[in-house]
């Protein structure tokens, strides 16, 4: 998990990617198969069953960033990284993606740090123009956070504090007039098409505990004319302290969230303009299997 404060603008979410409920399951497998407990009366494993490989102790592990392939989530040119920091752009950089003209001359940069004794690594956004953007499972959502959904980006707004007390004084000071369908909007959460004319802009009312997104009609918000959201692509929800989350639902393309900063400590997908790719903090310790 990648934990701030919710709630404040300037805060990253709290961002589950999706390599962790992966990893959870194949934990408790292992230990079905493995029980380390022992029965009463059994000696315990093979001490030399517990000896593991050798891994450097006093320099950061070895990682891998994969560029993937168009349309794939496995494949693609495999880099592995021995430096300290690592930059990505368009132009600039130790990764160059020179075709993609949505990529900023110096985009994103991955960057290990040695906190408490141990390494850790960064994606950090290069204030870029167009965003660094991280797969999530489940992520928590800010007053305005930006999202991609199938093939498009949405913001997601709150409404503005006091916003609903204005507008009350408001119509006590005149005769009664309807409140029109904006007026309506500014007191819940909504999710605005961004990056497309202001005629073609699209906003959805996010209302109720509970609110789907995908092509199906019977998701409270329908994007039919997108052909890379899934039928049910994901959910909207506030969770139990009122936090407003948002939830993937194996959804082929999945839900991105933009980031400035985000610790990788599992394997992490992330997005730089049209192009995606996919990291390993550690080389053959965090993948499936191992």
């Amino acid at each position: 998990m990648n934990k701030a404060s919710a709630g404040d603008p300037d805060d990253e979410p709290i961002i589950q990617t999706v390599a962790e409920p992966l990893q959870q399951y194949l934990q408790k497998a292992a230990l079905s198969r493995n029980p380390t407990t022992n029965k009463p009366g059994e000696t315990g494993a093979n001490p030399a069953a517990k000896v593991r490989a050798f891994l450097p102790t006093h320099r950061q592990p070895l990682a891998m960033l994969q560029i993937l392939d168009d349309g794939c989530r496995e494949q693609g040119e495999s880099i592995r990284i021995r430096d300290s920091r690592w930059t990505i752009g368009r132009d600039k950089g130790d990764t160059v993606i020179p075709f993609d003209g949505d990529i900023s001359g110096r985009h994103a940069e991955l960057r290990c740090q040695r906190q408490k004794g141990r390494f850790r690594w960064y994606l950090l956004d290069r204030k870029s123009t167009n965003g660094t953007f991280v797969r999530a499972f489940r992520a928590s959502l800010s007053r305005e956070s930006e999202l991609i959904l199938g093939g498009r980006r949405y913001l997601f707004q709150l409404p503005e504090p006091g916003a609903e007390a204005t507008e009350t004084e408001a119509l006590q000071t005149q005769a009664y007039q309807a409140p029109s369908r904006t007026m309506l909007e500014k007191f819940v959460p909504r999710l605005i098409e961004v990056g497309v004319s202001s005629e073609h802009e699209r906003t959805f009312s996010v209302s109720g505990k509970e609110t789907w997104i995908g092509s199906d009609q019977r998701c409270q918000i329908t994007v039919d004319d997108d052909p890379f959201i899934s039928q049910k692509h994901a959910r909207i929800y506030e969770d139990e302290t009122g936090r407003w989350m948002i939830e993937d639902q194996k959804s082929l393309n999945g839900v991105w969230i933009r980031i400035k900063k985000f610790a990788m400590d599992k394997t992490t997908e992330f997005q730089l303009g049209q192009q995606r790719f996919r990291f390993h903090p550690v080389v053959n310790q965090d993948r499936p299997g191992n």
